[in-house]
């Protein structure tokens, strides 16, 4: 072949790959840009793919290169336009330093006023952006926060958000039970997962914090990104914020397999972070998808601020919590790390081991066929226990019990006590 036709079938080869590129983009209707230094100079504009949202970078905005993304959501029945996700990340911690312009498309031609909202994870509800109407069909509004859940609304949303939201299984059953049982625990619960029944309950709707069962809901976020098992994470100062902590230095490297089981296992909160540092997500994107997760199985009461479980923010009921601990427990990788009664570390740069002992042995340790556990413990949130059980490997009866604010060595006691009862 002459070089006319060797360049002939590169060209073909090039626009093919470029075909194959964009029909997977579009499958995951998702827009990734790296906004290089070059770019930036002279600006340019991000847009979605169904090329209905606009994001523009404006000559010298950023003083270095910026990557952006821009995600299509499923829709809000009230919004007027599609729902977006953006993320652009500078680089730096905290708000933009030059205001970010968002430009929708909106289809409606009702008077009403409109707006651009952003979903507030914190507090549950849509906020109202300073927003501009362009012209029929276009709308704008500049905002300093640099990763958002955005949507057109012409009134507030946030009543019909809170009335649409999907109901937890929990919330499905008709009969409950309520009894005291003689429980140190302020809060409990016993579901039968085939059925969905709740066969005991306590204090099911009270809201309290939930220590390290927060876990279960990072481990759920992180599956959601995992970077890859084998993927060397360096281990930061930022990573050890107290509490239970894996016992490796600053500089140490580990794989996300041994952050994952040291989180599982041990509880350990260093390895959560690093386990979330690990996905790509900053800090604060990682904190809300545990949040969006969150309202997307319908939980009103549950809200994370870090995922670690030692900020007494992060607050959950009995009934919600079971909801995230049936999901978490559903996953493999879950529950093949949360029944491992130990797990051993080995950095990659030292070669040393560090051995991890299982926060709920006092249950695997007992006669019940465990199918997944989590234990969490602060000041404020009391002991807390949830564990999915049978009576035997082979048994078709499933059942998940949890409590919360138990006294000390209790929540073992009485999660055994409440399955034992419970189990057939």
């Amino acid at each position: 072949m002459d070089l006319k036709g060797w360049i002939f079938l590169l060209s073909v080869l090039i626009f093919m790959f470029g075909v194959y590129q964009a029909t997977n983009a579009a499958e995951l209707g998702r827009v990734d840009v790296l906004v290089d230094e070059m770019t930036i100079k002279n600006g340019y504009t991000v847009k979605s793919l169904d090329q209905s949202f606009w994001l523009p970078v404006f000559p010298n905005q950023y003083d270095k290169p910026v990557n952006i993304t821009i995600k299509e959501l499923n829709s809000e029945d009230k919004a007027v336009s599609d729902v977006y996700e953006y993320d652009i990340r500078t680089g730096n911690n905290g708000f933009l330093i030059k205001p970010a312009l968002l430009s929708l498309e909106y289809s409606d031609d009702s008077n009403e006023e409109k707006a651009i909202y952003f979903y507030d994870n914190g507090k549950s509800l849509w906020r109202k952006l300073p927003s501009t109407v362009r012209s029929s069909t276009i709308i704008q509004a500049k905002t300093i926060f640099p990763y958002a859940k955005i949507a057109v609304f012409n009134s507030d949303p946030n009543v019909y958000v809170k009335e649409s939201l999907p109901q937890p299984v929990v919330k499905k059953v008709a009969a409950v039970i309520e009894s005291d049982n003689s429980l140190t625990a302020v809060s409990a619960l016993v579901i039968n997962k085939k059925t969905d029944e709740i066969v005991f309950a306590k204090n099911i709707n009270d809201q309290r914090s939930i220590a390290s069962l927060t876990k279960l809901m990072s481990a759920l976020v992180f599956l959601d990104h995992n970077p890859g098992w084998s993927k060397v994470v360096t281990m930061k100062q930022s990573d050890f914020v107290g509490g239970a902590s894996l016992w490796v230095k600053v500089g140490d490297s580990v794989t996300v397999k041994d952050l994952f089981y040291s989180t599982m296992v041990g509880s350990k909160n260093n390895a959560v972070m690093a386990l979330a540092r690990s996905t790509g997500l900053s800090f604060d994107q990682f904190v809300s998808k545990m949040n969006q997760k969150a309202i997307k199985m319908g939980l009103t009461k549950t809200r994370f601020v870090e995922p670690t479980g030692l900020n007494e923010g992060n607050v959950s009921t009995a009934a919600e919590m079971a909801e995230i601990a049936l999901q978490a427990f559903n996953r493999f990788e879950v529950l093949q790390a949360s029944t491992s009664k130990t797990y051993t570390v080995t950095t990659n740069n030292s070669g040393i081991n560090y051995p991890v002992r299982n926060t709920s042995l006092k249950v695997l340790n007992r006669d019940l066929y465990v199918t997944g556990t989590k234990t969490g413990w602060t000041d404020e949130a009391g002991y807390c226990l949830a564990t999915q059980a049978k009576k035997g490997r082979d048994s078709n009866q499933e059942l998940i019990a949890l409590v919360m604010g138990a006294k000390i060595s209790q929540n073992y006691e009485e999660v055994y006590g409440l399955l034992t009862k419970y189990l057939k």
